[in-house]
């Protein structure tokens, strides 16, 4: 029992690379700049009371900062995206987050209740080189704050973080 339990967590890290091994990256000029990953900050906001009634907790999902640190070239960025290990590229989606002075909210807290366009032919231009995938939405994207995010994933910590890929698309 303890042969095995020292083998998993010698093992762990490599268990965590494999988790991570995704890369999200945008051209910008004529040059390749990795969007970092980002893991979300999660809120939970309670509900209230009035009479008998009573309203659920919110869970809200935000990043700092009123702009992402990384600015796409134009309204049409072109992403290289890099699967982990046993993903899928269609798992994978660009929401558009409400951007406040000081913060960016998914608007809904579960993924699957967001509004997003999954990386598939019907709103992308794909094209695949080895083992990445070369993205351009088809129709240009509304200045604002976006993340690229994997649907499948497990969410990280009792409050549901979410590892995901932010950038900026600014006015022309």
């Amino acid at each position: 029992m303890r042969k095995k339990l020292s083998q998993i967590l010698l093992l762990a890290p490599c268990l965590m690379l494999q988790v991570r091994a995704q890369q999200v990256e945008m051209v910008v000029g004529d040059l390749w700049v990795e969007i970092p990953a980002q893991q979300t900050q999660s809120e939970l906001k309670p509900g209230w009371k009035i009479v008998d009634y009573q309203t659920k907790s919110r869970l809200m999902h935000y990043l700092s900062g009123g702009h992402a640190t990384q600015l796409a070239d134009g309204k049409r960025p072109v992403l290289r995206v890099t699967p982990g290990p046993d993903q899928v590229l269609v798992d994978y989606a660009l929401i558009r987050l409400k951007s406040l002075k000081t913060y960016r909210k998914l608007p809904k807290s579960k993924l699957s209740d967001n509004e997003y366009m999954r990386l598939e032919p019907r709103y992308f231009d794909l094209k695949a080189q080895d083992d990445a995938f070369f993205c351009q939405p088809l129709q240009p994207l509304q200045p604002g704050e976006y993340l690229l995010v994997y649907l499948s994933q497990k969410p990280i910590g009792e409050l549901e973080d979410l590892l995901v890929y932010p950038f900026s698309v600014m006015k022309e």
